[in-house]
C-alpha cells in the first residue's frame, strides 16, 4: 500500500471518530519526537488546527531541551495551540512519599503525563490522541495505563519504520525523523537501548510473525535467513506483555437465571 493511501486512511479515521464522539477535536502529548509529531500532523489535517490541542509535558531533571524546542517548533508550524506543562514539581510531590526506584518512576512519569492529558480532554470536550505504533504496542513497549492509554490510536496498525515514512511524506521536520526514539522516562533514555535491538530488526521480525502466523517455529524463521536468537527475543517479548494488550479480565459469575 502506498504511503499516501496509508496517510488518507488514518485521517479519515480520526475525523469519523472524533465526529462520532461528538468531541471537539484532539489533545495529543508532544514529545518532540516522531510518533507524536506523526500523530498531531495527521490529526491537524483531518480536524483542522483549531481542534488540535498539543500539550508539551517535560520533567526539567530528563528532559532534553531540543525536544521541547522541536515540539513547540512543529506546533508553530502547525499552527495548533500548545501548552508547555512542566510536571517537574507535580512528580516530586509523589516521590516525596514513595520508594525511588528507576522504572518504577518511569512508568509514574508516563502515567502523570497521561492524567494530564485526559484533564485537558475532559475541560475541552476533546479526544486523547495515542501515539504508540504498531512495533510498540506488539512488544509491549509502552507503559500500561501511562502513554499506552488513549481514546484513539491513529498509528497502532503501522510499524515504527513505516512511520518514519510516514513523517517524510508529511514533511516531518527531518531533525524529529533522524533522532533516536525515547520515552523521556530517564535522563539518556533511548527506546532500542532498553529494548536490546534497533527497530529496523524488530520490525522485520514483527512483519514476518504478523503476516505469517505469530505461532511459527523459530526453525523455519531460521531458515528464512532469520537469527534464531532475536526471533526468540522478539517472540518473549510478544508474549510476556501480552497483559498490556488486553483489557483487564473480568470474573465471569455462571448466575442461574432460572
Amino acid at each position: 500500500m502506498r504511503i499516501s493511501d496509508i496517510a488518507n486512511i488514518i485521517i479519515e479515521f480520526i475525523r469519523l471518530e472524533v465526529s462520532r464522539a461528538q468531541s471537539h477535536g484532539v489533545v495529543v502529548g508532544l514529545s518532540g519526537g516522531v510518533d507524536s509529531s506523526v500523530a498531531v500532523s495527521l490529526a491537524t489535517q483531518a480536524l483542522g488546527k483549531k481542534s488540535v490541542l498539543g500539550l508539551i509535558l517535560p520533567d526539567r531533571k530528563v528532559s532534553d531541551q531540543k525536544d521541547i524546542d522541536e515540539a513547540v517548533e512543529l506546533s508553530k508550524l502547525l499552527d495548533i495551540k500548545y501548552q508547555i506543562i512542566d510536571i517537574t514539581d507535580i512528580k516530586q510531590k509523589y516521590t516525596d512519599l514513595l520508594p525511588l526506584e528507576k522504572i518504577s518512576l518511569g512508568n509514574l512519569t508516563a502515567r502523570i503525563r497521561m492524567t494530564l492529558l485526559y484533564y485537558y480532554a475532559n475541560l475541552y470536550n476533546k479526544l486523547v490522541l495515542g501515539t504508540s505504533d504498531k512495533s510498540e504496542m506488539m512488544i509491549g513497549y509502552f507503559t500500561k495505563f501511562g502513554d499506552g492509554a488513549s481514546d484513539l490510536l491513529p498509528l497502532a496498525d503501522i510499524y515504527k519504520t513505516q512511520v518514519r515514512e510516514l513523517g517524510m511524506y508529511l514533511n516531518v521536520p527531518k531533525t524529529i525523523l533522524l533522532k533516536k526514539s525515547t520515552p523521556s522516562l530517564w535522563v539518556n533514555q533511548t527506546a532500542e537501548n532498553e529494548i536490546g535491538m534497533e527497530y529496523k530488526k524488530i520490525d522485520t521480525i514483527l512483519k514476518y510473525l504478523n503476516e505469517n502466523n505469530s505461532a511459527i517455529r523459530e526453525k523455519d524463521l531460521v531458515k528464512k535467513g532469520y537469527n534464531k536468537n532475536d526471533v526468540a527475543f522478539i517472540k518473549n517479548l510478544i508474549m510476556k506483555n501480552i497483559h498490556k494488550r488486553r483489557t483487564p479480565k473480568i470474573c465471569s459469575i455462571p448466575f442461574n437465571n432460572s
